[in-house]
């Protein structure tokens, strides 16, 4: 994680990839909300080493990168406190602080004001 953390264009390209398919999967339920955590996880535990060193196939960082981000979009909108990768927070609460800050129960991917 601190190696990702000082990545500063996944960082960056996390920071807005992130809540966008926070957006696109808000709908879903939580049940698919988790299958898609997990496949995501599979994904980046099989292939994600192209993130940090990147591959010579065409698309297979870009495969990994989406399905982190994809990932960790569905980890906080289903995950209670939400998700925290490489310094980043993301969660069903506008501008939360944290995952140490208070959040009520996740409700389906509904964001709160």
């Amino acid at each position: 994680m601190e190696a990702a953390a000082e990545n500063v264009v996944l960082v960056e390209s996390l920071r807005a990839a992130v809540p966008l398919h926070m957006m696109q999967l808000g709908s879903r339920s939580p049940e698919e909300l988790i299958r898609i955590a997990g496949e995501s996880a599979t994904v980046v535990g099989s292939e994600g080493d192209v993130l940090q060193f990147r591959s010579t196939k065409r698309a297979e960082t870009a495969k990994a990168f989406n399905a982190l981000a994809r990932g960790l979009a569905a980890a906080a909108l289903v995950a209670w406190g939400g998700a925290t990768f490489a310094g980043l927070h993301w969660c069903t609460i506008r501008h939360c602080p944290g995952p140490d800050a208070e959040h009520p129960k996740p409700t389906h991917g509904e964001t709160h004001a």
